[in-house]
């Protein structure tokens, strides 16, 4: 006689045998729809490039003329990546130097070289340029480029990796040049040892340092200004970058080759040798040129030959570098802000020297954002077109992990506050630190370790914003763990607790899976939780690294806001931006491999596993045994076959009794599945492995027999 087998939706693995009957207990790659389980759709590759490092943030959005862009931080990296999967490196310059005397030793048939450079201050894997003038070549390596660290000898030696194997041991050879010294690397994993929230609810020194940074890995606070994005990597500074992927030339002509065509040349000013000369001048060269809006751009110019004086770069009025007094390779930046045509001038002031090779061009990575802390916890944008940072330096330049600064409006370079704008400032009491800052549709959300903020306009430029206190021991137990959909917002607290917050108060979720992720989380990584939207589906989902795995993100959990239930799961991605400016999710995997979520029913092309397994039903009410002998199965949209397992029970005065029987294939052709599985009670496993993969569980009906045994 078939029966139909009454399972309700959601994963519940935190209760009793008996308590989860007509649950399910565990499940991979399966979210519920309808109450039912069903698979989650496939994963494809994004991009045939590979991003350096382990991505701790992630996010999409538009420029002005609709183009998407998606960025992905790392711990060594900041990248972009536009609608065809091109990934740039968009890592910031931090430093830039000029003339620097460096020596050089390279070792025949070996492409590594040794550079004495005193007081480098770089790191492993660390990225930094050579700017030569004119390139020069150890041992037939050529000393110019962009290279990364292989190790730090010592404070005054590196060894870095050329492009080409030396065709000869030679050097120390000095070489005098300019260097520029990217965004140093972060921490890959977490350390432990800074109080509150480090280790399980309650262990650790609470009130402890939250100025040691390095204990931390890294994390990136991403965000949205206009069409340009904001990156600030976890107690660094902030970076601004305007879509812009290649460095494209502004200046006509600034090589003056055969010519001085383009400029035009003031008093004391002529054209010799491909250059310009100065001769006791106080005239100016000039010319007409044109910066994009909203973007960070690069002057560099080469003098020669000086001898008295000073020679001025001036654009649209503005000095865009120091006064020059000797000869050199000089670089300056500035941000162009409305953009549009204006006079670059190169005057000079009683000077004699020449001028060549001057350049400006849209810088292709990011630049740090003059007059922004630079030292912040995280960072965000709020809805009234204004930059926020959380946990920066007080008045008197000493960091205050609880302390808020923000720009006025419209303007993320004015930080002071003054009577005719709406900059400001203001120190949180409850916690030790500020974990992460959120803007939301009507109100943004602080979390500190401890408790929940809110942080509301006011139409008032002697307040600017108020931060009601919402509740206290429901803080965030790391910067990613927290995001919002739908007008709410949904976070992981450091008792592995999930709330969410909609306007009223912060809420606990009832989770029937959380004394499993709470378990088993490797709780010195809880930096690396990350939580994210699929808003089509109406989940939250978190990932978060699993001791039993590892250190690193290895498993999810699914919450289905509206539906009101849970999944688990494996995956090894480490940071997700939902589905916006791009059609589908972007995710990056712990290779470094970002992949479009939710597409197709396949790996990438090839097959992929899932599973779900259901708790104990009775075969028969009280001690009764029975025996199954068909499986009637049920499955919506089918694409590849699947197994089902039987595990049976028996309790008796000796114990518990268990057999398993089984895997039983099915196809879309299969109409029974016949068996033989005696008990009191039974556990169904559905679990496939194909490509393409869909399976939607239907009513599962089963023929049992009785047997007449009891107990």
């Amino acid at each position: 006689m078939y029966q139909k087998l009454p399972f309700q939706p959601g994963i519940h693995k935190d209760d009793s045998p008996l308590e989860a009957k007509g649950y399910w207990v565990d499940a991979d790659k399966i979210r519920f729809v309808a109450g039912n389980p069903e698979t989650i759709y496939g994963w494809e590759r994004a991009s045939s490039s590979t991003l350096l490092g382990i991505c701790r943030g992630a996010f999409t959005w538009a420029d002005n003329s609709r183009n998407p862009f998606a960025c992905f931080g790392t711990h060594l990296r900041l990248y972009a990546m536009d609608v065809d999967g091109n990934v740039y490196d968009i890592t910031p310059v931090v430093s830039r130097a000029q003339a620097a005397s460096i020596s050089f030793t390279t070792t025949m048939s070996n492409s590594m070289v040794t550079a004495a450079w005193t007081g480098h201050g770089l790191a492993a894997d660390q990225k930094f340029t050579f700017d030569a003038a004119s390139p020069v070549a150890v041992g037939g390596v050529t000393i110019d480029g962009t290279f990364t660290v292989a190790t730090v000898v010592d404070a005054n030696t590196i060894t870095f990796s050329a492009a080409q194997a030396a065709a000869s041991s030679a050097g120390p050879t000095a070489v005098t040049l300019n260097t520029r010294i990217y965004l140093p690397p972060g921490q890959t994993d977490g350390l432990g040892g800074l109080g509150y929230g480090t280790g399980g609810y309650g262990t650790g020194g609470y009130g402890g340092s939250a100025s040691g940074y390095t204990l931390y890995p890294r994390t990136w606070s991403l965000s949205q200004w206009g069409q340009n994005l904001i990156a600030n990597p976890r107690g660094g500074g902030m970076y601004e970058w305007a879509p812009n992927v290649s460095a494209s030339e502004l200046v006509s002509n600034g090589t003056f080759t055969g010519s001085a065509t383009g400029w035009t040349l003031g008093a004391g000013i002529a054209y010799s040798a491909n250059a310009i000369t100065y001769t006791a001048s106080s005239g100016a060269a000039t010319q007409s040129v044109t910066t994009l809006p909203g973007a960070w751009h690069e002057f560099t110019m080469d003098v020669a030959a000086w001898s008295t004086g000073s020679i001025q770069a001036v654009y649209n009025g503005s000095n865009i570098i120091s006064a020059i007094t000797a000869s050199g390779t000089y670089r300056g930046t500035f941000f162009s802000g409305a953009g549009g045509t204006a006079t670059l001038s190169i005057s000079g002031t009683n000077a004699t020297a020449t001028v060549d090779n001057v350049s400006l061009k849209v810088l292709a990575a990011a630049n740090i954002i003059s007059n922004a802390p630079t030292q912040v916890t995280c960072s965000f944008v709020t809805a009234e077109r204004i930059l926020v940072a959380c946990g920066c330096p007080d008045s008197n330049g000493n960091f205050d992990a609880l302390r808020l600064r923000w720009t006025t409006t419209q303007n993320n370079q004015t930080w002071t506050q003054v009577a005719t704008n709406l900059a400001g400032s203001y120190t949180l009491s409850n916690g030790a630190r500020i974990v992460r800052g959120i803007s939301g549709n009507r109100e943004n959300l602080i979390l500190t370790d401890t408790a929940a903020y809110a942080m509301r306009y006011v139409p008032d430029p002697n307040v600017v914003y108020s931060f009601p206190e919402l509740g206290s021991g429901c803080g965030l137990i790391g910067p990613n763990a927290l995001t919002q959909v739908a007008g709410r917002f949904f976070w992981m607290s450091p008792a592995a607790e999930f709330y969410a917050y909609d306007g009223s108060y912060p809420q606990p979720l009832q989770c029937s899976v959380k004394r499993d992720v709470k378990d088993n989380l490797a709780w010195v990584q809880q930096d690396k939780v990350f939580a994210f939207p699929v808003a089509a589906r109406n989940e939250v989902w978190w990932l978060y690294p699993d001791s039993r795995d590892g250190n690193e993100c290895s498993r999810y959990v699914i919450y289905n806001f509206v539906e009101n239930h849970w999944s688990v799961g494996t995956f090894d991605r480490t940071a997700w931006a939902d589905a916006g400016a791009y059609q589908y999710p972007l995710a990056v995997d712990d290779d470094g491999r970002v992949w479009f979520q939710e597409k197709g029913f396949s790996e990438d092309g090839a097959a992929r596993s899932w599973s779900v397994t259901s708790a104990f039903v009775d075969f028969r009410d009280g001690d009764s045994h029975a025996r199954l002998v068909g499986i009637q199965p049920d499955a919506d949209d089918l694409q590849g076959g699947y197994g089902i397992t039987v595990t049976t029970r028996i309790h008796n005065g000796d114990g518990v009794t268990s057999r398993t029987f089984g895997p039983y294939d099915v196809t879309t052709a299969t109409g029974k599945v016949s068996a033989r599985a005696n008990g009191q009670e039974a556990a169904l496993k559905f679990a496939g492995t194909a490509a393409p993969a869909f399976w939607r569980l239907g009513a599962v009906r089963v023929d049992l027999e009785d047997t007449g045994r009891r107990r």
